[in-house]
Order: C-alpha cells, then sequence, then structure tokens
C-alpha cells in the first residue's frame, strides 16, 4: 500500500479534477451533442440495441458508448453531468493501466508515477474527457488489451490473455477494427524484445472464440433482422471512412503530426529532445523502438486516412507517456535544464494569458476567480524547483500536472460562463423550459441540433432546406414514424404537414440564418420573437 501512495494521491486528485465541474455546462455540438442525445433516445425508448439520433437509426458506430452513457442517465438523470460520468471514469481507468503498465515494463515504481502524471498532464487526454465520443471509451479498452498481453508474456497466466481478447472485443463494440491498429503494432514489436514464456494451447483457441462470440453478436444480431447492415457497416463505415471523404472529415496528411504536435506542446517538443539526446537507446529490438514503433505507424496509417479528426490518435498517447517517463529516468540530470526551460515557458504563458484576463475586456467571460487562482500558482511553482524535498526530474512532471489540471477546472469554468459562444445550447432549451415552451412542437429550421432534443429531454422536429447535416439515413427505417420528425420543406407534400404542426401552439428556432422568403408564412403563427446569441427564437 506504501509503494502506491504517491500515485494514489495523484489518483484522487485527477478524479476531483475530472469530475469537480463535468457537468456545469450543457452538452456541445456536435459530437458531444450527438452522442448523448442517442443515449438519452436509448433511455427514452427502452431500446438499447438499435441507436437513434433525432428519432432516425444512426448506425454509425457499434452501441457500446451509447449504452454506457445511457448507464449515467439511469444512475444521475438526463443532464451533462450523466452524460460525461462514465466518460470521466474510463480516464481514471486510463491513469491506472498507464501506471501499471510502465511498471510492468520498468518494474520502477518511479518511473511509473512519472508515467500517469505526464499521461494527465496531455492535453489530448483532457480535451477527451470533455468531449464526449467513442475515443475515450475505445483508448480504455485499447489500453486494456495491451497491458493484459504484456502480463500474458511475463506470467504465462492465461487468464490475462481472455482480459486481452475481451478487452479488444469491448473495443470493436465501441468502433469497430480500428480497434486493432495500436494494440497489434504493438504486440508485433513487443514480442521481439524478450523471449516469450508462452507457447500455443487451447486457451489461445478459447480466448479468440470468446473475442468473436463477443465482438460479433450485435452485429450478427442486426444482420438477422436486415442483410444489408453488413455491408453498410464494412462498406460505408469502415472502408469508405478510410479511402473517401464519406462524411466531410477529410484533412491533409499533415493534419495529426501538425495539430497534435502543437496541442500537447511542450510535452510533444520533449519527447523529440529525450529521443535525440538518447538514440542509442533505439535499437531494433529494444522496448524502447517498440513503444515508439507503435506510435509512429499508426500514426501514418490515420494520417494516410482519408477520415482524420483529433481525437482518432488518442490510443497511442497512453504508451507515449510510457516512453516518456523511461526516456526521463534514463536522461542524464545534466539534460534537465532544457526539459525546464519548456516547461516553465509553458507554464507562465498560461499563467500570464489567465492574469491579463483580469484588466483586459475579450470576447469571451474569464470568471475572475481563474486569474486569481493562476496568480496563486506561481508560488507553488516556485516552490517546487526551491525546495530539495522533490528531485530534480520530478520537479517539471508535477508543474506540468498543476497546470494542466488548473486548465482541465478552469475551461470547464470558461465554457459554463460562455455556453452560447461554445455551441452549447443549455441557455436556448432553459429559456424554453422557464417559459412552459417545452411542451409546445419545437421546429429547428435546416440545422441539425441533438443538443436541442437532449436539453428539453424531447423528440424535436427539423426542417430540411437542403443542409448536410441534415440528409439521414434512412435505408433501414421499418416505418414513417422519422418523418414526423425530419420534414423536407422542398416537398409540397411534406409542407402540408408543417403546415399542420405550425397551426398549433409550437416554438420555431433559427440558427444563425433566416427563413427563406418562401417560408416566411411560417412567421404569423408566433406572437413573440427573442434573439440569443445565433439562435432566434419564435413562440
Amino acid at each position: 500500500m506504501k509503494k502506491d501512495l504517491h500515485f494514489k494521491i495523484v489518483f484522487l486528485i485527477s478524479a476531483l479534477a475530472l469530475l469537480i465541474n463535468v457537468g456545469s455546462y450543457g452538452v456541445i455540438e456536435s459530437s458531444d451533442a450527438r452522442y448523448a442525445e442517442i443515449g438519452r433516445e436509448m433511455v427514452t425508448s427502452g431500446d438499447y440495441l438499435h441507436p437513434n439520433l433525432l428519432d432516425v437509426h444512426h448506425y454509425h458506430k457499434p452501441p457500446l458508448t451509447y449504452q454506457i452513457t445511457a448507464l449515467g442517465y439511469e444512475l444521475f438523470g438526463i443532464n451533462p453531468f450523466g452524460a460525461r460520468f462514465f466518460l470521466q471514469i474510463t480516464i481514471l481507468i486510463q491513469l491506472l493501466l498507464v501506471y501499471a503498465l510502465a511498471k510492468l515494463l520498468f518494474n520502477n515504481e518511479k518511473t511509473a508515477l512519472w508515467a500517469s502524471l505526464i499521461y494527465i498532464s496531455f492535453h489530448l487526454v483532457l480535451i477527451s474527457s470533455r468531449n464526449l465520443t467513442t475515443d475515450a471509451f475505445l483508448n480504455t479498452f485499447a489500453l486494456a488489451s495491451i497491458y493484459a498481453w504484456v502480463r500474458y508474456r511475463k506470467n504465462a497466466s492465461v487468464g490475462w490473455l481472455y482480459v486481452f481478447t475481451i478487452s479488444l472485443a469491448l473495443g470493436f463494440l465501441t468502433k469497430g477494427p480500428v480497434i486493432f491498429i495500436i494494440p497489434v503494432v504493438f504486440i508485433l514489436f513487443f514480442n521481439s524484445t524478450e523471449k516469450s514464456i508462452t507457447s500455443l494451447s487451447i486457451h489461445h483457441i478459447f480466448s479468440w472464440l470468446l473475442f468473436l462470440l463477443i465482438a460479433a453478436s450485435w452485429f450478427v444480431y442486426l444482420a438477422t433482422q436486415n442483410p444489408n447492415f453488413i455491408d453498410y457497416f464494412l462498406g460505408r463505415q469502415t472502408v469508405d471512412r478510410f479511402s473517401k471523404n464519406a462524411f466531410g472529415r477529410t484533412e491533409p496528411f499533415w493534419y495529426f503530426f501538425a495539430y497534435n504536435t502543437l496541442i500537447d506542446i511542450p510535452w510533444t517538443l520533449i519527447l523529440a529532445y529525450l529521443i535525440i539526446k538518447q538514440k542509442q537507446l533505439f535499437t531494433a529490438k529494444s522496448i524502447y523502438f517498440a513503444l515508439l514503433a507503435s506510435c509512429v505507424i499508426p500514426l501514418i496509417f490515420f494520417s494516410i486516412s482519408s477520415s482524420k479528426r483529433i481525437l482518432y490518435v488518442l490510443p497511442m498517447y497512453g504508451l507515449l507517456a510510457v516512453l516518456i517517463a523511461q526516456l526521463l529516468a534514463t536522461l542524464p540530470s545534466k539534460n534537465i535544464r532544457f526539459i525546464n526551460y519548456l516547461i516553465i515557458g509553458f507554464s507562465s504563458l498560461v499563467i500570464i494569458a489567465f492574469i491579463v484576463t483580469l484588466g483586459v475586456d475579450v470576447t469571451f467571460h474569464f470568471p475572475k476567480a481563474l486569474g486569481i487562482v493562476s496568480i496563486l500558482l506561481i508560488p507553488i511553482i516556485v516552490w517546487i524547483y526551491k525546495t530539495k524535498n522533490i528531485d530534480a526530474k520530478s520537479k517539471p512532471i508535477y508543474t506540468s500536472f498543476i497546470i494542466s489540471l488548473f486548465l482541465l477546472i478552469g475551461s470547464s469554468s470558461v465554457f459554463s460562463a460562455n455556453q452560447l459562444k461554445v455551441n452549447s445550447n443549455k441557455p436556448i432549451t432553459d429559456f424554453l423550459i422557464a417559459n412552459g415552451l417545452n411542451q409546445r412542437a419545437v421546429m429547428v429550421y435546416n440545422s441539425r441540433k441533438p443538443s436541442i432534443a437532449f436539453g428539453l429531454n424531447k423528440s424535436i422536429i427539423s426542417l430540411n432546406d437542403g443542409h448536410p447535416s441534415l440528409a439521414r439515413e434512412t435505408q433501414f427505417e421499418t416505418d414513417n414514424r422519422w418523418k414526423n420528425y425530419l420534414i423536407d420543406v422542398t416537398d409540397e407534400t411534406e409542407l402540408k404537414y408543417l403546415q399542420s404542426v405550425a397551426s398549433k401552439p409550437s416554438v420555431l428556432l433559427l440558427y444563425k440564418r433566416p427563413l427563406p422568403e418562401r417560408l416566411t408564412w411560417l412567421l404569423p403563427q408566433y406572437k413573440h420573437k427573442k434573439v440569443m446569441g445565433k439562435w432566434t427564437i419564435y413562440y
């Protein structure tokens, strides 16, 4: 217990920082709101196997992320905290896995502690804790599979072989075949670093059969209902995502190299420095080379892929944290000065930026408390570098940890104070609820806004006037009920239904753009108008 005391303190502090104000602002368009709303519709419908988004089937991803989110609603209610609760839990599990993996690979408690501190200091990890998507959950299962495989190879315990395949299966139910990319690359290189004490057995067959049973369960279930589903998922949702701009997410090849490097300064610069200073460690069959290759090869793979989002490469960050921690442990003490310059320089920029908000008017509202707290961080960081109770290599790591958690808590406070500016539409739904308008039919013109449905905890009507986000995939619908919630305003037949809805008490929401002249006949139906940010509310 005493050996892991420092990690337990880090774990507790991280848990408090992750949970303290995670529900203080509404769900944010688009991914955060989309996943939150799909989970909400699961709870309200009682159907946990057929994901729906705004009352249309949404099979873009397997259902595990939505099901976990729905469990959060069962525990805490349908609200932003319930939506993001298990997202924070999965980050904490990742923190534990990074610590355990570093300790297992290098048999050094300090290296493991450093790895956990570095991991929770990565800004992309913190971003993933505030953005409800599949990526954080996939990352957890990828890390769990890697840890289980290393345990199996080192201890020859077949129980860990089953943990390995179960983790991969749960990852498959989270985001499909992409779960294999980083674990498989790591295993190929890691297996060359030491001779295996295990051999093929009947358990290899049984464990992979268990993988197939779990991973294929949802797909087989849906395929029995509609054979076209397998072609849809393997073709459009897997192959097309990689090779085509199927969902408007294409980015240039250098996207991850540029943006991920910038997002995680100073640690990306520190990693480059550590590799240059200790390049002799990266021999072909070294654990250093295995860890680095397990990040570089998947990074190239995702860069080649047409579809790109910043969180796609998140599963490699646990391995990066372990690599940086071990390289730091082997770095000669005389070379620590450059790392201190980077950490202190970045920390100073963050602190100065928040202090400036105390006296300068900016577009965003920054709570004054953040500027005051940033001033109080100065003596804390000075003490860290002055005290002799903390060794030289730990000083920049502790400093980065403090600054990163301050950014985590501070960003949530800023989001809460600027909800409409960060695309959280909770002020809109709060206004509708406060005025009793949530009981009426709520229509949103030419924009897909799941945050409105989530905030109202009810189905809304989307008026499709050609916006790409409303070009829904309806081929798997078994009846026409979805047409009550998605009206094509260019279709004369559907316009008649719109007229019947508007003739009764209703609410019309416009985002950014006014109604076109051919639809202005709707406006006389409403006596009141309110403008809130980019929104116009007619009621």
